[in-house]
Parts: C-alpha cells; structure tokens; sequence
C-alpha cells in the first residue's frame, strides 16, 4: 500500500519561523538566515520517519491574488507581509526540496491548501494512505478514511504533533470533517479576515452544526434558536453563502503533476548538490541527520575553512567520545589548571552536589566535592574553562573561593556575536569548531555508556556523563576561542580584564541579594487594593455597570457598545475586537473622564501585581530578593535583571520611590549607594572633543543649564527651569539619534519646533553632531559598532530595504559607542568594587547594580570607608578626557540612600 504524505509548506516554515523567535539566531556564513529551513527540515524529516512515505510533495503559497480574492476583496486584507528574514529562506527551502528529492509545487490563482486538496483526493482515488503535514485547520475538511492531517503542536509535556484520522476528529469536535466548512462559516476566521455571524464562536458554531447539520440546517431551524441568534443568523444568509465559498478548499485545481507522479525520492535527487547545499548554508546537524557528512559537496567551497588546528580539535574531540573518557567518582591526588586544559561543571546527583572536573589532556573526569578543589588549587587562583557557569554553579551553597575568574564560552559566544537570544551550545559549537555537534541529545531515561567506567544507575552517573560530554565540547570551543582572542588585543582585554571576571562578581551579588520589608509592601499592597476599588466605583459609576476592567474584551464593550458609552471605535486587535491598548485610551480621553481613571487604575494594578505582590513573592527566607543577572543578553552590553527584574522600578515617580523604601538595611547595617553622574553625555563628550560640551563637564558646570542657554541663545542666570528641562531632554535623545518627530512626542511640541531645536543645536555643539555623523559613516563602511573596549555591535539593518529599519540600524551606529562604552565602564566599575571590598572591607556586600548605580549594604560604622571605596573605584575605572563622577548617599533604605 503506497502512503503519501502532502505538506503545507508556508505553514510548516512560518511555524518553524516563530518557534525560535527570541533564540540564538542562525544565520549561514553569508548572512542567509537559516532558522526556519533547519526547523523545518527537522519537523519534515521527523514525519517522514514515522510515516515512511513512498510518495510526497510539498505546496506552497504564491503571492498573486487568487479565486478567493476576486470573491472577496476583504479576503486575507489584515495579513501583515511575511517578515523579510523569513522571506529569505523561501527559495532555500525550495532548493534543498528539489536537490533531496522531494516534488514541491505551487500554481499561481491558487493556495497550498488547493493544491493539497486536489493530491490528496487524486491519491485517495489511487488507494493511498494519504497524510497532510499542516498547521492550518482549514485542512480538516479534508480528512475521510483515506485522508489524516497531522497537525504539529508545542507546549511542554505535548508531543510535538498528533494524527487527526476521522474518528479523532469526531471525537475531539463532535462533527463530521466532511462539515467542517459549514463550522467555519459561521464562526469566521480572524486569520484570513473572514468575518462570521456575530457573537457566533466555535463553542457555538460547532453545537450549531452537530445539532443541524449544515448552515442551511440553521436556517431551517431558526426557530428553535433565541430570539437574538436567530435574528444574527437569519440576517448573516449572504455571509454565509460567500463564506462556504471563501473556506471551501479546491480539489480540481490545474495542478501541473498528479499524486501518482509525486514518488520520493524523485529521480532528480542529488545528494552531492544537497550536501554542498547544507554546508554551504552551515547546516551541520542536518548533514550528520541525512548521513551526509561523507558525501562530497557539490559546488562548495568554504569562505572559511577550518585551519588544521581547528580540524584537530574537532578530530580530537569526536576521538576522546568515541573512545572514552575515564569518569572517576573520586578526586585526583594533583590536577593541571594551566592552559585551559582544565573544565569545570557541576552535577547535582542523589548523593549531593558534585563538582565535574576535566582534564583535557589526560582525558578523564573526576567527580569532587567542593572542598577537594580548593584543596587541588593549593591557595592559589585557577581559571578554568566553563559554560553557564554562573547558574550551573548555584547548585554550590557556597561559591568556590579559588575562582575569581573563569573562562566562560557562554559569555565571549555574546561577545564574539556567535550566540544571540537564548544560550544555544550546539549552535556555539557547530560555529567555532565547524564540525557537527557530537554529543547526541538524551532523550527519555538516560541508559549507561559502555565508553564510561559502569557505576551503578542509580548515584547519579547519567547525570556525570552527560556533564562529562557536555563539558568536553566546551572546552573544545575554548581552545579554538582562545586562539582567535589572542589575536585581538581590544577583545583579549575585554574578556580577560571585563567579562570573565565579571562572570564571578555576578554571582556574588546574586548570593548576597538584597534586603527587603515583606511588611512595607504588604502595607503598599493593601492601600492599592483600596485605591483600586475606589476608581474602580468611578469607573463603574460613568459606565453604568461593573465588569472587569482588566479584560481587553469586557472593556471593549463598554467603550463601544451601544448600551454603554458608545464612544468612536478605532483600530481592530488581532482578536478582530475593537483595540483597548494605550494608544486607543489616549485618542479616546476626550471623550468620556472614564478613560483617565481605567489608564490609572492599569497603571496601579500593575504597579500591585508586578512589585507590591510580585516582589513580595520573590523574597526568600533569608528576607532577601536575590535577582538573575544575565551578562550579555542586551546588544549594548548592558546587564538585565530578571526573576525579579529589579532595574525596572520606577525611578521619577511616586510610587517608584515608595517600592524603593521597600528596600532595607539589616538592622544594624546601612545601605550605600553610588550612582555615576550623566555617564553617557561624559562619554559623548570625550568621544567627540567637543569644546563646549568638554569645558562644561572639565569645569564643573551644570551642562544642561549650559546646553539650555546655548541653544536658546541666552546667558545661564536666565535659564528658566522649563528651558533646562527641555535641554537636559535634547541632550539625551541626541546620544540616540532621535528625530524631529521623536523630539517633539517626548516634548510635546511641534515638528518644526523640535526640527529648530536639533538644528541648532547641531550648530552649538558641532564637535558632537560631526562625531554622530562620523559613527554612521563608520558604520556602513564597516558594518559594526565598536565601542571604547572593543565590544561589537554588528549593524545588519543598514543592510535593509527598508528605510525604519535602516533608521534604526543609523542610531544603534551613534549609540553603540556611547551606551555600550558606559556598560564596559560600571563592569569594569563592578569588579573593582567587588575586589576592593574583599580586600579592605570584606563585612561589607555588593547587593545591587541598576544601570550607572552600585548598592552595598555594611555595617553603620563602615559607611565612610564603604563610600570612599565605591566612589574611588567608580571613578578610577576608566580614564576620559573628563572627569567620571560618582554621586554617594547612605540610608536605611534604597530612597534614602539614593
């Protein structure tokens, strides 16, 4: 019996488009974006091997309007344009389909969904065992005896798809699929803009259809139905009509070759070009996936070719798995922490926490115990190599005294703009060390090695060996890494002196967290509950009912609805409701004083939710909030905060101020806070050599008092405090590029009016606006950013056709320099600090950093030497034309303080 398998190719690319969102993005080594094409060539070939397809084809979506558009001109009219990146990838796709083999079709006037139609009936008619491959619902019309739809699924703990035969579909919906279309009729479909009988869902479209049958089943029993759906129904008869129409997939559509001829693989399979393809596109695994890594590549020849020392490396490593690593469940008597010959890991077995030691030379893996290292490092301080190192090692209680610095690939994979987004080993390895990942992801229990020493399955030596693996192909990206570092004195500098070194400040502030008073915010929590019930009456009162006002949909209804204030709608959500979002809010405040009291009481629910409860939440038993630190998640360099994020509180407002006296001192102790006073215009400043800007930082001067009588043309006793501020304004938008239309939304002012302001003040400040100009030049030339330390910012949106987001990548070119040398400078500010205390302060802690701000908590009478250390330190870490400033405070309290 031939089995053949149809898939929907647009679907199944955009799928494996959105799936790595947010993750480490991979690109080939000419900058072809290639995410979707690996997942989609993974979820593709993991179907093909559970269904074992004799006969397959894949359809694709053209461009040009079809039948359906010339039915409906609101047909598909919401869908945005398919994201360039993903774009891109449509003919690789469609090349690597043809070169292994796999017929693919497409026919203008029709979608892949037609296309699908017609294969899968012609196959049915032959006695195929069909499967359709697709993420689109609308292909459940098609399923029959012979027709199953294998529709993918995500979600943690699901299975990554599952079979809908009949009797799944009818099980699961209630219906026939052959009326599956008459379901969609009456619901709509947001997706493709097809409006269905209003307040008519899928609850009640589907209960619609298994009682009647068909929508002329409805209508012949409108009767039966309230006296408000059979009005809907009754009036929605040509709607319906053109939507049976619109959803109705074509099974007689032209198609240019019949299911008979779809054998796979096709007679035109060519591995050797499928192999050139692949690794020309950089896609490793999928070659070890095909098994062809040994299959001479047809028309590729590297831009970068791996060096012999790099092949040696990748020899070596696949050498050391395949013939054994010694794992032994005790310490060495010595161990050699030199050269980076040295990994480290950590493993958290039944037994207790282990630390995972390699040596690369001698090929073994020592399972210790804390103690045992810092017995090994004998006093001294050792550098090993690491990945995650930071958050693989709070399974230790205590931190390992003998490493204030470690080799982490994690951290110059960010560095080296390899890795962006989530960490991704595989990618990380596969991109240095140019050879296929060769650890094979464990799925399900894992079972005992035979290269391994045996140990008993249950004292955790699954859990060693895969440390043991895992840490071997790090250590393999070090080697390699460390040799391309050397040769860069700015970058050696960088991770050497900065990120490296960071890496293990971090995890101090981390452990030390910061002291917080559960009753304080639980004082905070109980006012905004009130304060909510109170605007909420007001609310209510205006509206002439209660709902809630949280809800998108509810209080769409409200805003628009008859019955309600029936105020003037607007834009449409992807629901296809009415848009409740801010801006809306904003067009309508006019209208009805409701709308000031729902923008406040968001803005106050969210302030209770996220820091009166949120923080509260977060506080361990220690009392204490003890954040995440993520070291080079940003493009700039900076550090974020997460779980709680602590650098997001409100800074300039009340209630802002109110969360940060949530922050406390132990008894007996102060909090001493240091922040780095205008950082970035002092940046700018000596970046640019402007005269003007450097003599007012040089002597003292208040600069936006300086910058306000500048561009307004008066002498400084007659800067008004509205001029200053809209000075200190313009002073900071300049370091972004801001243009005359931004400028005049943060302002408040008219285009012209902001257009005058940067005119001139290009014209007082010349050296700065010919520096900005300069770094955009730079940047198309080169094709990056760099700021003073030698961190890179690749600019691949002035690669862009299209002009925002050219626009961006010109004012990342002008910002890069400024903001990503302040993230190098409070880093290297942080690790001063964190050394200095430990030598002449060690009672005291590092419990903060938020951007250009460092908190340490001592005792009270410390606070003196605490402050001269933080402000000493933060002003020595960088040496600029102008001077650094750092402002102190103390306070039992982060307001105070502050």
């Amino acid at each position: 019996m031939s089995t053949l398998l149809l898939v929907d190719g647009n679907s199944i690319m955009n799928r494996a488009y959105y799936a790595v969102i947010g993750r480490a993005p991979m690109t080939a080594p000419d900058g072809t974006p290639t995410g979707a094409v690996n997942g989609f060539f993974n979820s593709v070939l993991g179907v093909m091997k559970e269904y074992n397809p004799d006969h397959m084809c894949v359809l694709f979506d053209r461009r040009e309007p079809t039948f359906r558009h010339k039915m409906s001109t609101d047909y598909k009219a919401n869908r945005k344009g398919m994201p360039d990146d993903l774009a891109a990838q449509m003919p690789v796709v469609k090349e690597l389909l043809d070169a292994y083999g796999i017929r693919r079709m497409e026919l203008a006037g029709y979608e892949a969904d037609d296309l699908i139609g017609t294969l899968s009936k012609q196959g049915e008619e032959l006695g195929m065992d069909v499967y359709i491959f697709s993420g689109d619902h609308d292909d459940f019309q098609l399923i029959s005896d012979k027709v199953s739809v294998i529709m993918p699924q995500s979600g943690k703990g699901k299975e990554p798809r599952v079979l809908f035969d009949r009797r799944m579909f009818e099980e699961t919906y209630g219906v026939r699929p052959e009326v599956f279309v008459q379901v969609k009729a009456l619901m709509g479909d947001n997706s493709d803009n097809i409006k269905g009988v209003e307040k008519v869902g899928e609850k009640t479209a589907f209960k619609l259809i298994a009682d009647y049958g068909s929508c002329d089943g409805v209508y012949e029993n409108a009767d039966k139905l309230s006296p408000a759906l059979k009005e809907r129904i009754t009036a929605s008869r040509e709607l319906l009509d053109l939507n049976i129409k619109l959803c109705t997939i074509d099974r007689e559509s032209p198609v240019e070759f019949t299911a008979g001829d779809s054998v796979y693989p096709s007679d035109t399979r060519d591995l050797s070009a499928m192999s050139g393809l692949l690794n020309r596109l950089a896609l490793r695994s999928l070659l070890k996936k095909l098994s062809l890594e040994d299959v001479k590549p047809a028309g590729f020849e590297p831009a970068v070719q791996a060096d012999d020392f790099v092949s040696g490396i990748a020899s070596e490593t696949e050498s050391i798995l395949k013939n054994g690593i010694t794992v032994k469940n005790e310490a060495p008597s010595s161990f050699d922490f030199d050269n980076l010959n040295c990994g480290i890991d950590f493993a958290d077995t039944p037994s207790g926490v282990k630390v995972i030691l390699l040596d690369w030379n001698s090929k073994t893996a020592y399972s210790a115990e804390p103690q045992d290292v810092e017995r090994l490092a004998g006093g001294k301080r050792i550098f090993p190599v690491a990945y995650e190192y930071k958050d693989r090692s709070k399974y230790l209680k205590e931190p390992l005294k003998c490493i204030d610095s470690v080799f982490d690939c994690e951290i110059a994979g960010y560095v080296l703009n390899i890795l962006s987004g989530k960490p991704d080993l595989q990618r990380l390895y596969e991109s240095v060390v140019m050879a296929s990942f060769p650890v094979e992801e464990k799925k399900g229990p894992v079972k005992q090695l035979s290269l391994f020493d045996e140990i008993a399955p249950d004292d955790g030596s699954s859990k060693i060996t895969e440390c043991a693996e895992r840490l071997l192909t790090v250590m393999a990206i070090a080697k390699v890494m460390s040799r391309d570092i050397e040769k860069d004195k700015d970058l050696k500098t960088l991770l050497y002196e900065i990120e490296y070194p960071l890496v293990i400040t971090l995890d101090k502030i981390e452990r030390n967290g910061m002291h917080v008073s559960g009753e304080k915010l639980a004082e905070l929590h109980a006012e905004y509950t009130k304060r909510l019930e109170d605007i909420g009456a007001r609310v209510y009162d205006i509206c002439g009912k209660e709902f809630n006002i949280l809800s998108p949909k509810q209080l769409g209804e409200i805003l628009y609805g008859e019955k309600y204030l029936n105020l003037p709608s607007g834009k449409k959500g992807k629901s296809g409701d009415f848009s409740t979002g801010i801006e809306e809010l904003n067009r309508l405040r006019s209208y009805s004083p409701a709308i000031d009291y729902i923008i406040k009481y968001r803005e106050l629910s969210k302030l209770d939710s996220t820091y009166a409860l949120g923080l509260a939440r977060a506080i361990k038993s220690d009392s204490r909030i003890h954040t995440t630190f993520t070291q080079a998640m940003t493009n700039t360099g900076r550090l974020s905060s997460t779980e709680p994020n602590l650098q997001n509180i409100p800074v300039r407002t009340d209630e802002g101020s109110r969360l940060r006296e949530a922050f406390t001192a132990e008894e007996g102790k102060i909090l001493v806070d240091a922040d780095y006073s205008q950082i970035e215009l002092r940046i700018l400043a000596a970046l640019s050599g402007d005269e003007v800007m450097c003599s007012a930082f040089l002597e003292g001067e208040d600069i936006h008092k300086r910058t306000a009588a500048k561009v307004f043309g008066v002498s400084e006793d007659m800067v008004t405090h509205k001029m200053r501020a809209t000075a200190k304004t313009v002073n900071f938008s300049i370091i972004y590029g801001i243009s005359d239309y931004g400028l005049a939304q943060d302002l408040g002012i008219g285009y012209k009016d902001a257009a005058e302001l940067i005119k001139e003040y290009g014209v007082q400040f010349p050296g700065v606006t010919g520096y900005l100009e300069k770094l955009k030049k730079l940047g198309e030339e080169k094709g990056f950013a760099v700021t003073e330390y030698g961190r890179k910012r690749i600019l691949n949106e002035l690669k862009s056709q299209n002009r925002n987001i050219k626009n961006f990548g010109y004012r990342v070119a002008m910002n890069t320099p400024i903001q990503g040398t302040a993230a190098d400078i409070i880093k290297i500010a942080m690790n001063r600090v964190s050394k200095a205390l430990e030598e002449r302060l060690p009672g005291a802690k590092l419990v903060m950093q938020v951007h250009d701000e460092l908190i340490c908590e001592c005792d009270i009478e410390d606070k003196d030497l605490c402050a001269e250390i933080l402000k000493t330190e933060m002003e020595a870490a960088a040496s600029l034309s102008v001077p650094l400033l750092a402002e102190v405070g103390f306070g039992k309290d982060w307001l105070e303080a502050k």
